[in-house]
């Protein structure tokens, strides 16, 4: 039903031109008509509405006395002179309690409403689609005292519109007649071209080639009617020209490489292209004629099956004669097969495709033949060299690997007999041999002999350098003094090509023999170069592979022996392998160590003064990120259940292919000797009873100091210390408690600076403290070196408790007070002189001593203030 519709309305163009304006009009129009209707309707309303309105008001108005003195027969009358009013439904008057004084119906009076509304307002309710219910509050002296209702219905106005609705559907139905009139004939008008072309294309199927449609006019029908016109006539010409040319096929057919014949449903050959005839005559046994049944007329099916077939040694017979049944019964599409047809000469293989001719297959199929024999030996060559080159890269020994080799150029050619020779290892001798297809004792006679001109084609190719062919054995030269061991070994042609190395040095040669007299093709030349070339490869690879498997042997036997610690990391930073002596001076194993890195935080270094040392600035990982050789580097490195163990370490990165490949450490522990080092440094550089600096280290930091000085231009301070009260303590418990003060007195004093600054002891009880980047100021670095003066001084003020423990084992304990004069200078870099820097401050304590001692004294020029009393 649906689809005889869909063919009703829209079966062709001009019904559907003619279905979409028809639908347009028909759309527009019921639109047009409802709204119409409903704008109506609203208007009606609205008026309906006023006049209910002013009723109620009036009524309100003109009752308002009456209802105030609930004088229900005045009422009644005005209700009553209402009743004649068109279309008044109901009208009635309520008190404030809701109880009908008056109604249309007078039987009604004495009832109550209850649906009044709350406040003393007008309102409108609309009932149903034309009944409208109007609320008016009656006031008297501004008092609501009651209610008029008025109920007007609409009949007359639903009549109006509903005349108003039947004139807009006959107004509607005639628009859509009109339209289908008009659709009809605009609609014929612009598709009369699409017609005509119809016309001529069923009338040109039937066989009126001749026929075409009239173009007269511009549009664009005008111009796909000229196109169409444009597109017979070249349909008419290449019919003609393909039934003018008798030779079309003959033509194409030769000018196909591959061998074709066509045939029909019962198999007989209805055409064959030249290559096709060529070849029946090249591949028969009777010379000069062409093989059975390959002619025009003869049955291609009984070929499959005929003794004397070209393709019944070689080719499945069923499975030939099967395939082309099939595809003439139509029960395959096509049929492929490929099939060697190998000739004494060379071996070829060919590919059978059998198609139909065209979609109906009554019509016979065509059969080619294409020699693929190029591809297959390539297959077959690629096969072979992916063999040899998988047995390279494995473990096959090179004796193994040649044998392999000429065994498998024999399989690619089964008329050639192949050998490999190489020479002695001074290169002036054939050395050994190996040739699967040559008599053993032929090939013992050829090794040893030394290399010449003439001494053979494999010894004057390995002497020449060059390659070097002999058709005929018995009569070339080169073969004189060996004419009866070849004749022995029933070979008569051999060509030897040398086998070069990537130097140019000769490694031997690789030689074709043939047991008949033969010229090499330029196939064959390339055989032999390529052949020679691979083996060229092989000897290479397996000998570079022996030495570097005993460089590989010797390194590991370093690698593993070696004392020194060795660690590889690659380009990512990852560590990758260690010696045994990495993993016993890092106290790891090779599992704990490998895939780690140097910026792992677990890894804490030092550098050799102390300072921290990430894991950015290892040797190993400066070398992987600059890829230059970091050498003699002294750091110290935190290992499991040992104290902090120094190394001297050297990395070098390594390359390959011009990119960073990876990196590797060499250390060794200089544990001990660094720590000799680190304890003469101690000894030269730190008072070894309380370990501050001596006065040798006190002066290399003041040079330090005046340096940064030039940076900053801020001024430091020199604080020379004396202690007061010193001398009566070693002279009455001994030099031991003597020594603990001094101890205790550089504690306090290290507590009283800052970490940058210096605190130093001189000699005896005399201390200095060095303060720096004070202030550019004078006064401010002044004021800033008394505050920490004082701080210094009340520190070394307070009480002493000493303790000791004497050789009998009496343990004392000993209060004791000391103060200290202090002395003060300036400094900063226009102090040339060291030493008066630390004789001013020296002055001045002595100064603060001889003023009262524990008082603090500014070598002059004293700045104002700057005394302490």
């Amino acid at each position: 039903m649906f689809g005889t519709l869909q063919r009703l309305f829209f079966g062709t163009l001009r019904r559907q031109l003619m279905t979409g304006m028809v639908l347009t009009v028909a759309l527009t129009m019921a639109a047009f008509v409802w709204d119409l209707t409903r704008r109506q309707q609203q208007v009606a309303v609205a008026q309906q509405v006023s006049q209910a309105t002013s009723m109620a008001r009036s009524v309100a108005a003109s009752g308002a006395v009456w209802l105030a003195a609930r004088d229900a027969s005045g009422l009644q009358e005005i209700v009553h002179g209402l009743s004649s009013y068109p279309e008044l439904r109901y009208a009635m008057v309520l008190d404030a309690r809701g109880e009908l004084l008056a109604h249309t119906e007078p039987e009604r009076r004495g009832q109550y409403l209850t649906d009044l509304p709350a406040q003393p307002a007008e309102q409108v309710r609309q009932r149903g689609a034309y009944l409208v219910d109007v609320y008016s509050p009656v006031m008297l002296n501004g008092r609501s005292i009651g209610w008029v209702r008025i109920g007007l219905a609409g009949t007359a106005l639903e009549a109006s519109l509903a005349q108003v609705a039947r004139n807009g559907l006959i107004y509607m139905l005639v628009a859509i007649i009109l339209a289908a009139l008009i659709s009809a004939a605009v609609s014929r008008l612009l598709t009369r071209r699409l017609a005509a072309m119809s016309e001529v294309a069923n009338a040109v199927e039937q066989g009126q080639a001749g026929l075409r449609v009239a173009t007269d006019g511009d549009d664009e029908a005008a111009q796909l009617a000229r196109q169409f016109n444009t597109m017979l006539d070249a349909l008419a010409q290449r019919d003609q020209a393909l039934k003018d040319s008798e030779t079309f096929k003959t033509v194409i057919l030769d000018s196909v490489a591959a061998e074709i014949a066509v045939i029909d449903r019962s198999g007989t050959i209805l055409a064959v292209n030249e290559q096709w005839q060529r070849f029946s005559v090249e591949n028969t046994n009777l010379p000069g004629q062409r093989a059975p049944h390959t002619d025009v007329g003869a049955n291609y099916l009984e070929m499959c099956i005929d003794s004397n077939s070209i393709h019944r040694a070689s080719l499945g017979v069923a499975l030939a004669h099967d395939g082309i049944a099939a595809v003439l019964e139509g029960r395959s599409p096509h049929f492929i097969l490929d099939y060697p047809c190998h000739s004494p000469q060379e071996q070829r293989w060919f590919t059978m495709v059998v198609r139909p001719l065209g979609s109906d297959r009554r019509s016979g199929v065509a059969i080619t033949h294409t020699d693929i024999s190029a591809v297959k030996l390539a297959e077959r060559y690629e096969q072979f060299r992916s063999q040899m080159l998988e047995l390279m890269a494995g473990e096959t020994a090179l004796p193994e690997l040649l044998r392999a080799m000429a065994s498998g150029v024999e399989n690619l050619h089964p008329s050639m007999l192949c050998s490999i020779l190489l020479l002695t290892d001074d290169g002036k001798r054939l050395g050994e041999v190996f040739a699967p297809s040559l008599p053993a004792f032929y090939n013992q006679a050829v090794v040893g002999l030394e290399i010449s001109l003439g001494c053979g084609s494999c010894g004057t190719a390995a002497f020449t350098g060059q390659r070097v062919v002999v058709q005929d054995i018995a009569t070339h030269p080169y073969w004189a003094n060996y004419k009866a061991l070849a004749q022995q070994a029933d070979l008569g042609a051999c060509w030897s090509q040398p086998i070069l190395a990537s130097g140019g040095k000769v490694l031997g040669t690789f030689a074709i023999y043939h047991r008949q007299v033969h010229a090499p093709t330029a196939h064959d030349i390339m055989v032999i170069e390529q052949s020679a070339r691979l083996a060229s490869i092989a000897i290479e690879h397996k000998r570079t592979q022996a030495a570097l498997l005993a460089s590989e042997d010797m390194f590991r036997t370093l690698f593993e022996t070696l004392p020194t610690g060795v660690l590889y990391q690659n380009a990512d930073g990852y560590i990758t392998s260690a010696n045994a002596a990495a993993q016993r001076i890092l106290g790891l194993t090779l599992e704990q160590l490998r895939g780690s890195t140097s910026t792992d935080p677990r890894w804490h270094a030092v550098h050799e003064d102390g300072s921290p040392c990430p894991g950015n600035e290892h040797p190993i990982s400066q070398a992987i990120r600059t890829g230059q050789p970091v050498r003699n580097m002294t750091m110290g490195i935190a290992v499991p259940d040992r104290d902090l163990v120094w190394i001297l370490a050297s990395a070098m990165p390594l390359f390959k292919d011009g990119k960073l490949d990876q990196a590797y450490v060499v250390f060794e522990d200089v544990t001990e000797r660094q720590k000799m080092v680190q304890h003469v440094r101690q000894l030269a550089f730190y008072d070894p009873l309380t370990e501050l600096p001596n006065r040798r280290l006190l002066s290399e930091r003041l040079a330090q100091a005046i340096s940064a000085s030039k940076r900053s231009d801020c001024f430091g301070a020199m604080m020379f210390l004396d202690l007061d009260n010193f001398k009566p303590l070693n002279d009455e418990h001994g030099h031991e408690l003597g020594d603990l003060l001094l101890a205790e007195v550089a504690q306090r004093l290290k507590n009283s600076v800052r970490a940058v600054d210096t605190v130093a002891r001189i000699g005896g009880d005399e201390f200095v403290v060095m303060l720096t980047d004070l202030s550019p100021g004078r006064a401010e670095a002044t004021t800033l070196a008394e505050a920490v003066a004082e701080k210094v001084r009340d520190a070394l003020a307070q009480p002493y408790l000493l303790a000791l423990t004497r050789e009998e084992g009496d343990h004392i304990t000993v209060e004791h007070r000391c103060s200290a004069s202090i002395g003060i200078t300036l400094f900063s870099h226009r102090d040339s002189n060291h030493e008066q820097i630390l004789q001013r401050s020296d002055a001045a304590m002595y100064q603060a001593k001889e003023e009262g001692r524990n008082r603090l004294k500014f070598a002059s020029p004293k700045p104002e203030s700057a005394e302490m009393r």
